[in-house]
Formats: structure tokens, C-alpha cells, sequence
């Protein structure tokens, strides 16, 4: 009997002492956890990184350009552009080039501008230059890269503090044989000024470039400003067919400013008449704060749809073909939700991370549901286009029905915002796999055995 009123008297005691050490242990890791949120924001992000899949040094092995900036602020940022070349065994490797900055800058486009069979990068680094692959006809080593020279911008282009986290879209688009470009500014807006900054940034310039090689020589190019783009934030361009009339269209997806204030924006198809000449549509494709966009046939109906990454996860938009009486497509949203799954650990450091957003205007990243990267792809072979989802804190399968319709596989992968996401057949083996790189020293491949099952780690 003492022994049971000894227990039944501590007992209260403990549970309520627990509880006082439990309320103190909140309110010191609170402050020491915005710290190091804080810590974060100012060293490691936020981050955008564009990837493209191209063989530079012609060996038949498809390499990975990831175009990757940090912001520590509106207006300081780090970027550069790296380049992963495929050994052909499973491995890559990081090129450099002793001496030279040529991939100095914070965003690459790639294509065979001068038609001789490799592939030459163009790179944005408060200018536009041209980087000319030396295989083909130079006659030199594919792979390796001189530049000619600065491209012809718009005369605002070259004015002001220009933002560093646009992106570079490679593509015909006035069918005549020859790789053009798509130029997206972002992120700043039409009045960006930061307080206390005596020198205000730029706007956001977005412009066609139309490739005259051959008429006017590589350097100068026929440019078609986009102005009524000029200080919208474009998160990601991607070209395609939008309306069945056999030239390339523009799908834009628009967000908020890496950092900054600007409200989102609706997302825009801009058409093409042909000749390159873009003009959007009038239609609303939703305020979604967009950061991503892919785009694909998803229900095998000949039409490409958007699966766009916005900052609560993706949102389908299927292409329903041209609108009575006129050459514009119509999208309608898909109904189809790709929500994240969270723990409620995830829950709570979304909502505290919210609320520093919101009262502090910190860039606290934990339990985001940020999308910031999205690809449709054919990954378990069965014909129809997965998609694959990279969040903020990882990335996730989903799988496609074959009638646009998606369900969340138990396939996740490791990934973290401050690395790019290729997806390509890497290997050769006629089958899609996952790439994850940034501009450092590390990068992991995801290899898939034909039918959606991955396994990882360096061959050979």
C-alpha cells in the first residue's frame, strides 16, 4: 500500500514537472529555431535552378545544364552554370575551364545556333552572349566553347540593375530551320525599388531573339521586344505547339519575386503568328503564384496540356483545343490535386514558417509545399506521361492513367531546393531517368529499370 501512495503522489508530480520543462524547451528553441531559419535565409537561399538536356561534347551521352542562383537579397544574389557531362559509365563529371568565365552568368539556353551539328549555349549575365561549341565546323574539340561575342538585346535590357533569375528557352520560332530564342526576365517588377536603395533595379525584360545566321552574322540577331511583359515575374517558359497550327507557342508560368512584395500574376499562352511575333491570349489561367511549368499530351487526345508547379504544389490545365470562332486554345483546369503528404511535424514548421513569412518577411523554407520543378515524362513505360514533382523538401511519382488522370506513387526521392532536376535517358537504354545537380561538387542519378522502379548510385 505505501508503495502504490508513493507512485500515485510522484506521478502528478513528474508529468507536471515534464510539462514546465516542455513549455521552457519551446520557448528557448522558438527564438533558436527562427535563428537559424534567419541563418538559412541570409546563406543558403532562397534558390532557383533551370536545367536543360543536351549532348555538348557530341559523344552520344546526354549532359545536364543547370543554371543555379541563390538570393541572399532583392538585389544580391550568387549564380552560375554548370555543366554535367555524361562519362557514359553512370558518372558525371562538373566541367571547368581553367582561365576563362564564359559560364559566369545566371541563366543558359542551348541549341545548334550555327547548324553545324553540336550544340552552343547561350548565357544571360546582365548581357546575353553567344558560346560557340568548337566541334562541327570549328574544327576544334566538341565540348569546348569560345564566345563570340555579345547578342543584340533590347536597348532597356542593358539599363539599371538587372534581375538574375530569368531563363533562356531555345526553339524555331519562325520556322525557318534555325534555333531562336525566348528570352523570360524575372523577377523584378515595374517599381521594385527596395528602401533605402539609391540605385533602383530594372524591370524584368523579356524579348524574342530571332537567329540570322547567315544573313547578319552571330552576333547580331533580329530582336522582337515582348513589352507588355516588362516587370512580370515568368518563374519558367516552355514552348509547344499550344494550338495545332505547326509553329511553337509560349506557356508562361508567372509568380511572385524570389524575394520581394510583388503580388502573383496570372499565368499567359502567348501565340505565335508564325514569323516569332508572341501575343498572349485572353485568357485567365488563375493566380497560382507559379514557379514551374511543363508541358505534354497527358490524356492522348493530341493536344499539350500544363502541369504547372505553384508555391501550394502543381495544378493540371488540360488543352481542350481551339475556342469557337477563333485560333486561341482553351484550358481548363483539371480537378486533379496533387497534394504533398505531411507529417504533423511538416504541418507545424509550415505554419511557423508562414507566420515569419507573413509578420517577419522571412524566407523560411521549412514544411513548404513550394513546387520547383515539374516534368512530364513516361517513366514506368507504359506509354502515357507521369509526372514527376520536385518540391521544396523532396520529390514525388505520379502516375498518369492514361486518360490525365494521377495517383501518388511510393516512389520519393531525396532532393532539397538548392539542386536542378533533369529527366532523361542517361544511360541509353531507352528509358527515363532522374538527375539531381547543382553548381558544387555533388549530384545523384535515379536509374529506372522500364517500368517505374529506381534504383541509385554510380555504375561502372
Amino acid at each position: 500500500m505505501g508503495q502504490e501512495k508513493a507512485s500515485s503522489f510522484l506521478s502528478p508530480m513528474v508529468r507536471g514537472l515534464l510539462i514546465v520543462i516542455g513549455i521552457l524547451a519551446v520557448a528557448l528553441c522558438l527564438p533558436l529555431y527562427a535563428g537559424v531559419s534567419l541563418s538559412y535565409t541570409e546563406t543558403k537561399g532562397p534558390f532557383k535552378n533551370w536545367t536543360q538536356v543536351v549532348d555538348l561534347d557530341g559523344d552520344g551521352h546526354l549532359d545536364v545544364i543547370v543554371s543555379h542562383t541563390r538570393w541572399e537579397q532583392v538585389d544580391e544574389s550568387w549564380a552560375g552554370i554548370g555543366r554535367w557531362i555524361n562519362q557514359g559509365n553512370g558518372k558525371f563529371e562538373l566541367a571547368r575551364e581553367a582561365g576563362t568565365e564564359y559560364f559566369a552568368g545566371f541563366a543558359a539556353g542551348a541549341g545548334d545556333v550555327d547548324r553545324d551539328g553540336d550544340i552552343d549555349v547561350f548565357v544571360q549575365n546582365f548581357g546575353i552572349r553567344l558560346l560557340v561549341n568548337q566541334g562541327g565546323l570549328q574544327g576544334g574539340e566538341p565540348g569546348q566553347f569560345m564566345s563570340s561575342g555579345g547578342i543584340n538585346s533590347p536597348p532597356a535590357y542593358n539599363t539599371g540593375y538587372r534581375d538574375m533569375g530569368g531563363t533562356i528557352t531555345m526553339g524555331d520560332l519562325n520556322r525557318d530551320g534555325r534555333i531562336d530564342a525566348f528570352v523570360a526576365g524575372c523577377c523584378y517588377g515595374l517599381n521594385p525599388t527596395r528602401p533605402g536603395n539609391a540605385s533602383p533595379n530594372a524591370p524584368s525584360v523579356s524579348w524574342v531573339w530571332i537567329n540570322d545566321i547567315g544573313v547578319k552574322g552571330l552576333q547580331t540577331g533580329h530582336i522582337i521586344p515582348m513589352d507588355s511583359l516588362n516587370g512580370r515575374p515568368i518563374r519558367q517558359a516552355a514552348l509547344g505547339d499550344l494550338d495545332g497550327d505547326g509553329d511553337l507557342d509560349v506557356f508562361v508560368a508567372l509568380g511572385k519575386p524570389t524575394m520581394g512584395t510583388i503580388v502573383s500574376m496570372d499565368d499567359l499562352v502567348l501565340l505565335n503568328d508564325g514569323t516569332g511575333n508572341l501575343a498572349a491570349s485572353s485568357q485567365q489561367l488563375g493566380n497560382t503564384d507559379s514557379t514551374s511549368v511543363a508541358l505534354g499530351d497527358v490524356n492522348g487526345d493530341d493536344r499539350l496540356d500544363a502541369l504547372v508547379g505553384t508555391s501550394a504544389g502543381a495544378r493540371l490545365w488540360i488543352n481542350q483545343g481551339n475556342a469557337m470562332g477563333t485560333g486561341a486554345p482553351v484550358f481548363v483546369p483539371a480537378g486533379q490535386s496533387f497534394e504533398a503528404v505531411q507529417t504533423a511535424w511538416d504541418k507545424l514548421q509550415a505554419g511557423f514558417s508562414a507566420a515569419a513569412g507573413n509578420l517577419l518577411g522571412l524566407y523560411l523554407p521549412y514544411g513548404s509545399l513550394r513546387t520547383k520543378a515539374v516534368f512530364l515524362a513516361d517513366l514506368d513505360g507504359d506509354g502515357d506521361l507521369d509526372a514527376l514533382i520536385a518540391r521544396l523538401w523532396g520529390a514525388e511519382i505520379w502516375w498518369n492513367d492514361g486518360q490525365g488522370k494521377f495517383s501518388r506513387s511510393d516512389v520519393r526521392f531525396d532532393y532539397k531546393e538548392d539542386t536542378g532536376v533533369a529527366v532523361a535517358d542517361f544511360d541509353g537504354d531507352g528509358d527515363q531517368d532522374i538527375f539531381t545537380g547543382g553548381n558544387g561538387e555533388s549530384y545523384q542519378v535515379w536509374w529506372n529499370d522500364g517500368k517505374g522502379v529506381f534504383t541509385t548510385g554510380n555504375r561502372g
